[in-house]
């Protein structure tokens, strides 16, 4: 698939005593919640992106009068709504590449669109269920066994706990994954797991399950969940009588303003893995959030840190096809990336053979009301 011609003015070519120069304009679709249950992660992935184009494109990063070109979608965390939109996508042959659907509710069913089509499509799931689906599809964020070993080797060897509660939503398979990972690898450290509550993903009274774990003999709970029901099931936690001392653990879907905003003083002390050191920690993720403080009214959060470097490896992927850019192509550059400077995790962003992601994870707690490092 041949990328449409942007030609310089007669004037411009002349410049060039008559060569026959040309400029690309690279087209993707960003195709992310912007709307329904998975926004507060869709709509922050978007804003990071957003930054990313405009300075891509002012700092002609994609070579000399290279352009990226980025159509802005929702997926609504709706499955029917991510198949038409991929399809339509697809269907355009100026489309190179797809970043989205989000949330993994959606994104196996993408993925499985996308290799039916034969277009590239970055899921920011971390479901490896996606990679299954075809060489077509690939994951933004990390998967477990990546993740959260940095939180098993905080709770188990710098905080030395012994033995952990578990409180999971059964019915979103993302956050059954990231709990199994934890409890398989507190275990193998020696950790008892001393109850498993599964709730489900829509519910909000969790006084039951809250009781239950605050009476009970343990010296951790660890919650995954959204970070609005994350933040629901600490407060009951909390309220029904946990002693405070007892650390509470999660994962990066905590690493959102949302969490703090819906826990308030309830989620002070919550330890969990992030993607964003909030603030940044050196001269590149420091740049970052100042650009995108000026730009959007408010410090970069998780969510678009990780944005900001999925297009950012985007960018890289097109950059690196050559001449001849087309899908085919784009794929391949994107099961080859290597060392990608980003400002998630610990700075580079890589891909393994296996088409999993590798960038590194922080361990942030709730302090006075913000995420800073987790002391160790």
């Amino acid at each position: 698939m041949k990328l449409s011609k942007l030609f310089l003015t007669s004037a411009a070519m002349a410049l060039l005593t008559g060569a026959a120069a040309r400029a690309e304009e690279y087209h993707v679709v960003v195709l992310q919640a912007l709307t329904g249950p998975a926004a507060f992660i869709g709509t922050a992935v978007a804003d990071g992106m957003r930054l990313a184009e405009q300075q891509i494109n002012e700092q002609g990063l994609l070579g000399e009068g290279n352009t990226l070109k980025v159509t802005y979608a929702d997926d609504a965390t709706d499955r029917t709504q991510t198949m038409s939109l991929i399809a339509r996508y697809a269907n355009d042959p100026s489309v190179l590449g797809i970043l989205g659907p989000t949330s993994g509710a959606v994104a196996i069913a993408g993925a499985s669109s996308g290799n039916q089509y034969s277009v590239p499509v970055i899921t920011t799931t971390n479901s490896p269920e996606v990679l299954e689906q075809g060489p077509w599809s690939f994951i933004l964020t990390q998967p477990p066994e990546i993740t959260i070993p940095y939180l098993a080797e905080y709770a188990a060897d710098v905080k030395g706990v012994k033995e952990c509660a578990i409180i999971g939503i059964r019915d979103i398979e993302a956050y059954v994954a990231l709990q199994k990972q934890f409890e398989k690898l507190v275990t193998d450290k020696g950790v008892k797991i001393t109850t498993v509550e599964q709730v489900g993903g829509t519910d909000s009274d969790f006084s039951s399950v809250a009781t239950k774990i605050a009476t009970a003999q343990q010296d951790c709970v660890f919650v995954s969940a959204s970070a609005s029901q994350g933040a629901n099931i600490i407060v009951q936690l909390r309220q029904a009588g946990l002693d405070p001392a007892i650390p509470v653990f999660g994962h990066n879907a905590f690493a959102s303003p949302e969490f703090l905003e819906r826990g308030g003083a309830g989620v002070e002390g919550v330890t969990f893995i992030a993607d964003w050191v909030p603030g940044g920690y050196d001269e590149f993720t420091t740049a970052f959030d100042q650009a995108f403080t000026a730009r959007f009214s408010h410090a970069a959060d998780n969510w678009n840190a990780v944005g900001y470097g999925g297009m950012l490896v985007m960018a890289n992927a097109l950059k690196n096809m050559g001449p001849d850019a087309s899908r085919e192509a784009l794929r391949d550059q994107l099961g080859q990336t290597k060392d990608v400077r980003v400002a998630a995790g610990q700075g580079t962003y890589s891909v393994d053979e296996k088409r999993y992601p590798h960038v590194g994870m922080n361990v942030l707690t709730v302090q006075g009301g913000e995420f800073v490092a987790a002391p160790r």
